[in-house]
Formats: C-alpha cells, structure tokens, sequence
C-alpha cells in the first residue's frame, strides 16, 4: 500500500488490521463477480455479439422468465408476520409491537423511497441469480434543514458486489465489510443513533482530497456495460465521493477509507443486540461457501445450447433463402455488376448453363429443429422445476398435459416454493427482530415518551377493542358519589368514566386506542412499557404468495361447505355444526369467506361484509334445514343450532 496510513498510533495499527479483511475479502469478491457477470448476462438475456459465432443473434429467455415468474409467486402481497410472547411479555404487548412493526414496515419507504416488498424483491432476485444476498438493517436518523425527516429502522439490500464477506466462513462470522459511495458532505452530516456528528479526522481526509481526485470503482457494472452505458461514479469534480468501508463486528463498527488510509470512525457496536446487522438470504445452501447455489448454475449450459441451436437453425434458413451463387471464374464469362436481385434484371454472361450454378445444401437438420428444440426446452424447465416433462407421454414442452400431470406439476411448484419459503421466513424473521431490538433501544426517550401508530387491520382492531383498549369504566369506589345527596342531579355515570388503558396525550387522560369515525382505521399509542417483554417473530411468508390454485380453492370451497354443516357432494348434512356446538364453538363465518375471497382473487374482501345495526332485529337465517336466529349480531360468527329432529337423524 503506497498511501501514507494517517492518524494516531491507535488508528494506524487498527487500519492495518481492517486493510487485510479488506484485501482477503476483495481478493475472494475479485473471482466470484465473473460468475456474477455470466448470471447477468443470461438474466438479462443478452448475447455477446463480439464472441458469438451465428449470423443470427437470438436470445431464448427462459432463464429471465423462470426467474421472475418464482419471485412474482412469492412476492404478490405484503407478509402478515406475527409476534408470539416469550419471557416477560404478553399477548398485549406481542399484539401492540407487531402493530408497530407494521407500521414501520409501511413507513420506511420514507427513508429512500423504495417500498419494503421491492427491497425484499430485490433480496429475493440477487440470491436466485449469485446463490445469495445481503441487507443491511440499521437505524436510520436523518435530518434535513434542522428537521429530523426519518427517525426509525432500516433496511437496505446491499449490491453483492459491494459485499466483502469473511471468506473463512459459510455464514456472516467475526466480521463482514460493506462498501458504500459518499461525498465529504454527506460525512459531514450523517448520524446514525440521534448521536452527535460520528466521524473523526475529516480534516485529514479534507488535506487528503485536495490533493487527489475522487475515489472511482475499480470494477465494471455489468448490468449497464450490457446497456451500453457508462458508469459515472467518480467523475463528478463538484461531488467528489470516496469508496468508504464499513467493517461491523458483533462488538465493534469501524469505518474506514481505504484509499486515503484513515480511519473514520472507531466505537463499540451501538446496538444493544450485539449481533452484526446483516440478513443473509440463500435458498440453496452447500458446503463451506457462503454463497449458495444460484438457480442459473444448473440451467447455464443448456440455455447456452438452445441458443446456440436456434442462431445455427435461423443461419440455416437464411441460407435457403438467399442461397450462395457459384459463380465462374475469369475469362470475361460473367459480368458481375449486373448480378443483382432486382425485378427484371438480367444477369449476362455467355453459358447461364453454367456460369452461375446456386449452391445445394441439405435441409434434413431444419426438419428436425421443432422436436430436438423442444426436448431441449423440456430438460431446462423441468431442471427449473417449471415443467413435468419426465411424467408426461406428450412431447416434451408441450401443453399438451393430463389433469395428473397439471396437478403433479403444481405440487412440484408448491414443494420447491415452499421449500424457498423456509429460507426466505428465516431471514425475514431476523431482519424484524433486528427491528424489535432497536425499537426498544432507540423508539422512545426522554424528548418523546410516545409514538402513535395508526392500525389498519381488522385483526388488530378488533383485538384491541376486545382487550378493552379504547373502553371506559367506572370505579367502585366513584360509584358512591352518585348516592351523595350534595351531588344529587350534577353527576351522571358518564362523567366518572375513566379509561381502562390510560394514557395521556398532550396532557389530556385519554384510552390507548382509538377508533376514527369511519371505524375502519384506528390509533395506537405506544409507550415505553410496551416494549418490555420477549418477543418471537413468525414471518408468514405463505400470505405473500399470489391467489391460491384451482386446487387449493377447491379445497377450501369444500372445507366451508362442511363445516357450515353440508356435504358438498350428496347435499346431506354433515353433523359438524351440532358436534361444534357441543363443543362449545362456533365458526367464524366472516372470517372464512374473507380468507375465501381473498385466494380467489378480491383484494379487501371485508369491505362487502358490515355489522347489523344493534337497533335492527337480525333476521333468521336458513341453512340446508338449519335455522339460525342470534339474539343479537355476531361480527366474530355464529353458532349452528340443532334443528328439530336432529342431523342426520340422530335426536
């Protein structure tokens, strides 16, 4: 390193130690992005035109398709993860925090504009292209004109190439360095945990800038080379940036820049989890490498040869269509210049017998191209698990299924996406505890003992309101006020109401919840006791995938019928609903249409079903000889009466 190191004896030993994870980890990163340029090259279908050896330049995308139709299943809706209690917490407070995280889950796109589900998305697409993906979940503190304008948990996927791991290990061990791009200014601004300004010896790093350019990627982005297009980074003289590197330990963040050798930034880790914030994703892991296996890997070759046969097979037909002259040699036979294409041109030349002969060639491998092309097809999708080709008698890649086979490949789909899934919930599951743990950190503190969520789900309303969250009552003890004949007449029940769940709002007694007047929507007032407790994270990333398959609806279709007490195949009743009731439960009717509604495509099913007015007399309700007649409504469902003689004869 020719650099000159700057800063104390402290500093410079510590960059030294930081400076050789940086080369390990650049040296490991320095082979894998070739790897990572081919990925980008098949995902974006692209075909090297300097290398390739066709006339025709075709690109059959099945790896873009394969791709992006496996994440477009799994990323269709917003995931309804939950919170369970551990030690010291309750269903109260998982429900209060769940609600929280919620609604940080919605706020952050505040922070860079990105919504959450494209920042998984994108989490998603990097570790089935390279084998894995990172993201980085911090806390975020930004102000702008003396206004915080964010003050909340992050999350950032981190660009793999901007990723210098531990190559010692297969998992985010010891230590991990994320490369990122930053002006002076933006140095001279950032803070991270509401602290004071971060970093040190911007001065040297001042003297440092005068007297070099700005710092520029020492590796091409293979996704705009691709494009055509140039990287820019570096080259602005106005907004010089530096490459700065960030080197988090479970005890330690230090921050440094290699090529201006100094140290920046040098604390303990500031967040109470002790853990290095990073998520890591992958799908498919395999020995000792922390890079799973990428789902083109096993796709590669065979894409390479469909193209390949597709450009040999078009060069072929163009060749029978504009074919080759041999054409005679010297002697004035043929004048060249009037062998042209044109309508009525007459080509001269003394024997047309033999002067200009078209050249023959064999047509038999064109013939064969719709079957070898198929059966090349047909190996790639079933090696993506897209296809069912092994079990099918019809030609490989058609479409021509039977009902087993659609059925064969669905529970194929399922099985690998499911398999995805258990991946994808753990590192979601890490990321919103990584949440959970800064909330309790860094959410409330002596300038703001309070944070107001606004709750949009049914779910939690309706828990909150059964919970007694936005209740009053009156106290035994006020109670005898009412009987004091001094304040006969000036009292009601009304004005001894006190919340069950206090909570004072701008130095006014209020309840913990609340609902707006519409009913739909509510707000939480979210303290510091709140937080106390252990919490577990369930990342339900089944409720992000897109509608349910025929098969999955049928099914549900017949779990209602049944459980409403009908068979759907005879019509006959099924004697759940009498067995339920002896039980001492009910179904919850609402809630099952809904879930019903909603796979089969309605986005916000509830809006079709409201609450009887309790100064309405609910009507009787019929049902395959069931007769229903609540006494008053029921939001939660109802309960099946035995009609008179019985079901299915029994008394």
């Amino acid at each position: 390193m020719d650099t000159k190191i700057k800063g104390t004896t402290e500093e410079k030993d510590l960059f030294l130690e930081v400076h050789h994870h940086y080369t390990m980890a650049k040296d490991d990163l320095d082979k894998r992005r070739l790897d990572f340029d081919r990925k980008d090259i098949l995902f974006r279908s692209h075909i090297p035109v300097e290398s390739w050896p066709y006339q025709s330049v075709v690109f059959d995308p099945r790896i873009f398709t394969i791709i992006t139709e496996k994440s477009a299943r799994q990323f269709a809706n917003k995931p309804k993860g939950r919170l369970l209690p551990r030690e010291g917490g309750d269903a109260i407070g998982a429900m209060v925090n769940n609600e929280l995280l919620n609604f940080e889950w919605d706020d952050n796109e505040r922070a860079e504009g990105v919504d959450m589900l494209a920042k998984w998305a994108m989490m998603d697409l990097n570790a089935r292209k390279y084998g894995a993906s990172f993201g980085l979940a911090n806390w975020r503190y930004e102000k702008r004109n003396g206004k915080v304008v964010f003050d909340g948990p992050d999350f950032r996927p981190w660009p793999n190439r901007d990723v210098l791991h531990n190559p010692s290990y297969s998992t985010v061990k010891n230590w991990i360095q994320l490369r990122d791009w930053m002006t002076y200014n933006e140095l001279m601004q950032i803070n991270d945990t509401r602290s004071k300004p971060v970093y040190k010896n911007l001065d040297l790093l001042k003297q440092s800038l005068d007297n070099k350019v700005g710092d520029s990627r020492d590796y091409t982005l293979k996704n705009k080379t691709i494009k055509g297009l140039d990287d820019f980074l570096g080259r602005d003289r106005y907004n010089k940036v530096f490459e700065v590197i960030t080197e988090y330990r479970n005890d330690r963040k230090i921050v440094f820049i290699p090529n201006h050798a100094i140290v920046i930034r040098d604390v303990e880790n500031p967040y109470e989890h002790q853990q290095i914030p990073v998520v890591h994703l992958k799908y498919y892991p395999i020995d000792d490498d922390i890079y799973g296996l990428s789902e083109i890997e096993p796709l590669e070759r065979l894409q390479l040869a469909i193209n390949a046969y597709i450009n040999q097979n078009l060069d072929a037909l163009n060749l029978m269509t504009y074919t080759p002259l041999k054409v005679r040699k010297g002697g004035g036979a043929v004048e060249m210049h009037t062998l042209t294409f044109d309508r009525g041109a007459k080509w001269l030349m003394n024997d047309p017998s033999n002067d200009v002969i078209p050249h023959v060639q064999t047509n038999q491998g064109v013939g064969e191209f719709p079957l070898v092309y198929r059966t090349m097809v047909g190996a790639l999708m079933e090696a993506a698990g897209e296809t069912s080709a092994a079990a099918s008698s019809a030609l490989p890649g058609s479409k021509n299924k039977t009902a087993t086979e659609i059925q064969d490949l669905a529970a194929s789909r399922n099985a690998r996406d499911a398999f995805n899934q258990m991946f994808l919930s753990s590192a979601m599951k890490k990321q919103m505890m990584f949440w959970l743990s800064m909330n309790k950190q860094f959410l409330l503190n002596a300038a703001n003992k309070q944070k107001v969520v606004r709750v949009v789900g049914k779910d939690a309303i309706r828990f909150f309101q059964d919970q007694g969250l936005n209740k009053y009552s009156v106290d035994d003890s006020d109670l005898s006020m009412l009987s004091d004949p001094d304040l006969a007449g000036t009292l009601s029940t009304k004005d001894l109401e006190r919340p069950i769940f206090p909570v004072s709002v701008n130095g006014e007694e209020t309840t913990k919840f609340s609902l707006d007047s519409s009913g739909q929507f509510g707000k939480l007032v979210v303290e510091q006791d709140d937080m106390n407790g252990g919490y577990d994270y369930i990342a339900d990333t089944i409720s992000m995938n897109q509608n349910a398959t025929a098969q999955e609806i049928e099914a549900k279709a017949d779990f209602i019928s049944r459980v409403m007490g009908v068979d759907p195949k005879t019509g006959n009743p099924t004697g759940f609903g009498l067995e339920l009731q002896k039980e001492g439960k009910r179904v919850k009717s609402s809630e099952l249409l809904v879930d019903y509604a909603q796979s089969i495509g309605f986005k916000d099913a509830e809006q079709y079903i409201e609450t009887i007015p309790q100064d309405q007399t609910p009507p009787q309700v019929q049902m395959q000889g069931q007769e229903l007649q609540p006494e008053q409504p029921q939001e939660q469902g109802f309960a099946l009466q035995q009609p008179e003689g019985g079901l299915n004869g029994v008394q």
